[in-house]
């Protein structure tokens, strides 16, 4: 049979309830409970980050009499020694034939509104409003039951004696699925399980499928709403555990709702199966047009404008969205035009070349007006969602353009605040930007606290872009210690809750061939790093973020093998990208850096100096740690090289102490090294003519030792060949000058050592790949 519009026997079984708390006298204790009862599984509430979420087994599988027992049996009835529970079971067998189905909905009737005569002292029936929701489901639920056929009534009746079944033994049934208790008339009449009278009409209880009437199409919708809730917060793909279910459901229906073209639609893009999920929203479209339902036919062409995006498709992406704009303002749909125009400012700025190139101009203007605009908007309408959002965009913008961290502090605090005033619950993109915002400010420890809070405490609320950036988050921050294997387990791990989503699996596979690829260059693994190189190409559709630490990482390979001026022109062109696309004032301080340390290596140190100084100036300005201290190092080491050791040594002692709370293990080494050259320096220009100045300058060296072996652990923790046969070198170099040949000797022999183990482990690892 088809399956049911509204009615089912839980529906039935819930207007039973219904009628009794009307009829009968209710403790104070089981009112709230009863009510709340009726009301979740009637009018479901809206899921919320604040609330215990449902599980997916509850809103796929039916309302079952069991339930009904787990509410009723703790509460005590008005008669002494029975519960709720017994009430509840003795209205359901007193219906003991498809007549008293229709006395059951009949009855119902006489509970909505006031009785028209004075009730009596022995009347205690509570009457229902109309338009309270109690009475919205006893006045639909009896809308529908007089336009059912007379045979989906029958089934109907038949679908209830199998849902109250699992109770006959408190009816002291016997055996079967009838008896008196069943069916008074076939009591009367005289008939047993074994006549065929019987047999034909409820003989089939026993054999057919309920599970197909035990759903309603409301029950469905229902179920395709909190699946659609699911995908569009969370960004997942629909669990294995309901592609059976929801495949089962779908197959039993006549019509299939327009909700399950979505659901469908979600999964498919997720998966990266694109034609597959052009055709669902294309059908979506079709429903949306036919039942002349414009309000889904605005949302249809907004999904399908971020699926184009999300294709590389942006002249494509482009025009829907103006359609989708052209249609909220021609149905004035707020919100819609709100969130369109939103993505618009995203997307302008996410991937600024891309948009230009594809036509877009700016419909907002400049993006501190679109901002703006926005939040006006926002604010007019009370989208609060929206407002808290734009704070969150307006705080990115601040700390993108170099603005003091202060403001970006203020603008997300207002965000935070308007998040939970209005449990908005977009948590995870809060505790994203404030680990992003620590780890510029130089505290990676409450950087990665902030991951770590997200994946722990708001895993199952937050969207999994969120949860995988977080957990990328953390891997590059514990690359930042040169734990490369553990920044791999890291990434490795993403696995569990990936679910087969195209997109993720390649945000991963990138950040994995990072990891490696600057684990590759400490190494000077110069096969390995091509081989990653033309591995990891990125699209159109990548990350911004990750395709600038991809192109950062060539260049560092470059000016590691000595190509100079191909290094200096892969800066050059990145540097004119940027500029366009008015890029990240960390991403253009990293590319000051790059050119100041080329001049330097090129013998322009004067050059590289100007450079390197205004890198510190506006990484000071921005609070950019992590860029200063590079910048800083790279001026101590242009005055090392021009014989100005005081002023570089004043610089390095301000600095490393706050490098080491920033916890990159290559700067500090690098950092420590330029010290131990600073004071071999000293010690050079100390006059040896007197008794006080051999001892400065002895004094000198020993620093100088000191920092070099402090710079060769820290190499060493990175994996940095080249670095540590450096110190060790410098090590060997002041044991000659010392006049101690031996020592001299047996650090050149460590020297060899470490870079046959180097040579050696290459070559293990290209014996591994192949």
């Amino acid at each position: 049979m088809s399956k049911p519009r509204y009615l089912t026997a839980s529906k039935i079984s819930l207007l039973v309830l219904v009628q009794l708390y009307c009829d009968s006298d209710f403790p104070s204790s089981a009112t709230v409970p009863v009510l709340s009862f009726v009301l979740s599984h009637t009018f479901p509430t809206t899921p919320s980050a604040a609330r215990k979420s449902h599980t997916v087994e509850q809103h796929v599988a039916p309302l079952s009499i069991r339930t009904f027992e787990a509410i009723l049996k703790n509460h005590t009835s008005s008669m002494p020694g029975r519960s709720l529970l017994d009430d509840f079971l003795k209205c359901l067998w007193e219906m003991n034939s498809m007549d008293a189905l229709f006395d059951l909905f009949n009855d119902l009737g006489n509970l909505l509104g006031p009785p028209k005569e004075e009730p009596s002292q022995e009347t205690k029936r509570m009457h229902l409003s109309p338009t309270s929701p109690l009475g919205a489901l006893v006045r639909q639920a009896r809308l529908e039951f007089t336009r059912l056929p007379f045979d989906d009534i029958v089934h109907l009746w038949c679908a209830f004696i199998a849902y109250r079944a699992p109770t006959a033994q408190w009816a002291r049934r016997l055996s079967g699925m009838a008896s008196s208790n069943v069916d008074i008339v076939a009591a009367d009449l005289g008939l047993s399980k074994d006549d065929s009278l019987f047999e034909v009409t409820y003989g089939h209880l026993l054999e057919d499928d309920t599970s197909s009437t035990s759903l309603s199409h409301d029950d469905l919708e229902r179920i395709l709403e909190f699946q659609l809730d699911k995908l569009q917060r969370l960004g997942s793909r629909v669990p294995e555990e309901m592609k059976a279910p929801l495949r089962q459901l779908l197959e039993s229906c006549d019509n299939v709702p327009r909700q399950a073209h979505l659901v469908l639609f979600f999964d498919a893009w997720k998966s990266g199966d694109y034609s597959s999920a052009f055709d669902n929203l294309h059908r979506y479209f079709d429903h949306a047009m036919q039942a002349r339902e414009r309000i889904h036919y605005q949302y249809a062409l907004l999904h399908m404008a971020i699926l184009q995006a999300d294709f590389g498709c942006f002249a494509e992406a482009i025009a829907a969205i103006n359609e989708t704009v052209a249609t909220a303002r021609e149905n004035q749909d707020i919100h819609c035009l709100n969130f369109s125009l939103n993505w618009l400012n995203h997307m302008s700025k996410a991937y600024p070349k891309q948009m230009k190139r594809a036509g877009y101009i700016g419909m907002l203007g400049s993006e501190k007006e679109g901002l703006a605009f926005l939040k006006a908007k926002a604010r007019e309408t009370r989208t609060y969602n929206l407002l808290s959002a734009t704070l969150l965009n307006e705080a990115k913008l601040c700390l993108l353009s170099g603005d003091v961290a202060s403001r970006a502090f203020e603008l997300l605090y207002q965000s935070s605040h308007l998040s939970l005033k209005e449990n908005i619950g977009n948590h995870g993109s809060h505790l994203l930007f404030q680990s992003a915002l620590y780890s510029r400010l130089g505290n990676p420890s409450l950087s990665e606290v902030n991951c770590q809070l997200l994946l722990d405490c708001y895993q199952s609320a937050c969207p999994l872009d969120e949860r995988i950036r977080a957990l990328g988050r953390r891997a590059f921050l514990v690359l930042q210690r040169c734990r490369y294997d553990e920044a791999l387990c890291l990434l490795a791990s993403t696995e569990q809750f990936m679910q087969r989503s195209l997109k993720f699996h390649q945000y991963v596979y990138l950040c994995t061939g990072l990891v490696k690829l600057r684990r590759a260059i400490r190494h000077k693994d110069w096969t390995a790093c091509e081989a990653l190189f033309s591995y990891l190409q990125p699209d159109s559709s990548t990350d911004p973020e990750l395709t600038f630490l991809l192109s950062e990482s060539r260049i560092d390979y470059l000016v590691a093998r000595g190509l100079y001026s191909q290094a200096w022109e892969a800066v050059e062109e990145l540097s004119i990208t940027l500029k366009e696309e008015g890029a990240d004032v960390m991403q253009r301080i990293s590319l000051l850096l790059a050119k100041a340390d080329i001049c330097r290596r090129l013998g322009r140190p004067e050059r590289g100096f100007s450079v390197a100084l205004r890198a510190a100036s506006v990484a000071f300005k921005a609070h950019l740690k992590t860029c200063l201290f590079t910048a800083v190092g790279l001026l101590a080491n242009i005055l090392n090289s021009n014989a100005d050791y005081h002023a570089a040594t004043r610089l390095l002692n301000a600095i490393i102490p706050q490098s080491l709370e920033n916890g990159d293990v290559h700067v500090a080494g690098t950092l420590y090294s330029h010290m131990g050259d600073a004071y071999m320096g000293l010690a050079g220009v100390e006059d040896a003519s007197n008794a006080a100045g051999l001892r400065l300058r002895a004094m000198r060296v020993s620093h100088a030792e000191l920092y070099i072996d402090r710079a060769r652990e820290c190499f060493k923790k990175a994996e940095d060949v080249e670095g540590e046969c450096e110190q060790l070198m410098k090590k060997a170099v002041i044991a000659r000058l010392r006049g101690d040949e031996e020592l001299a000797e047996e650090w050149a022999h460590d020297h060899n050592r470490v870079w046959d183990h180097g040579v050696e482990r290459i070559a293990s690892n290209s014996v591994e790949t192949h």
